[in-house]
């Protein structure tokens, strides 16, 4: 599963009466796709004055949700990045990061709650194809007024976006030959045998019904400006 903030919010106010006395305060709470991370409490610290030394503050809760985990992963994920809270909040120093206390922490959670909570997760092989950045292809599907249809997958920089849009257009207001274009990002490796370029050529598609454009996310072409419409069944980010 990946679970929503809501999902995220939930978790943490159990676990906080049930493992800590509900002494952790409320944390902001932000979903991550990084690569590096499956959970992660940041915070700054600030210095209070000359003699007074520093203070944790500005904290931060985020749970990655480019892979998808079991929830029990997901539940030990958010209890270990709330032990980092309840250390790095007391304002204590611990050994290591994953030190003495939180060592000590963590074995007392895993004995009262029965779970499974650990230093690091070690991904599947599965989780590990998640894991790795993707790559995202700007795909123009472009309709033709006897009924024929088109791709083209195009530079992923706005500028080059807009002005193939442009391009194609106005050729289409000399020759009538296209009715519309529709635009989207995604990262289906069927995309990956077309060439990406400013070019005007365009590839016919025998079966567009068939193109897998179901998980993408749809390009909002303006004026001056693109917009991404999420799809939410797709973790792709720009």
């Amino acid at each position: 599963m990946k679970p929503t903030i809501e999902y995220i919010q939930t978790r943490f106010d159990e676990y906080n009466e049930r493992f800590f006395g509900g002494s952790l305060p409320p944390v902001p709470v932000k979903l991550s796709h990084a690569k590096g991370f499956l959970g992660k409490v940041t915070y700054t610290r600030r210095k209070q004055g000359l003699f007074r030394g520093y203070r944790n503050e500005d904290f931060v809760l985020r749970i990655n949700v480019r892979i998808d985990l079991p929830e029990p992963i997901i539940e030990d994920t958010i209890l270990h990045e709330m032990i980092h809270y309840y250390i790095a909040v007391n304002q204590w120093t611990d050994t290591s990061t994953h030190g003495q206390l939180f060592r000590r922490e963590m074995a007392r959670i895993n004995r009262e709650g029965h779970r499974h909570i650990t230093i690091s997760h070690r991904l599947s092989a599965s989780e590990q194809s998640q894991a790795v950045l993707t790559k995202g292809r700007v795909v123009a599907v472009v309709h033709f007024a006897d009924g024929k249809t088109g791709i083209k997958v195009v530079p992923k920089q706005i500028k080059h976006i807009l002005a193939w849009h442009r391009q194609a257009l106005t050729v289409a207001k000399f020759n009538s030959e296209i009715t519309h274009i529709s635009w989207y990002y995604t990262d289906d490796e069927y995309f990956s045998k077309y060439p990406s370029s400013m070019a005007l050529r365009i590839y016919l598609i025998d079966t567009p019904h068939s193109l897998p454009l179901a998980n993408a996310h749809r390009l909002i072409i303006g004026e001056s400006n693109v917009r991404l419409d999420i799809n939410p069944d797709n973790n792709l980010r720009w």
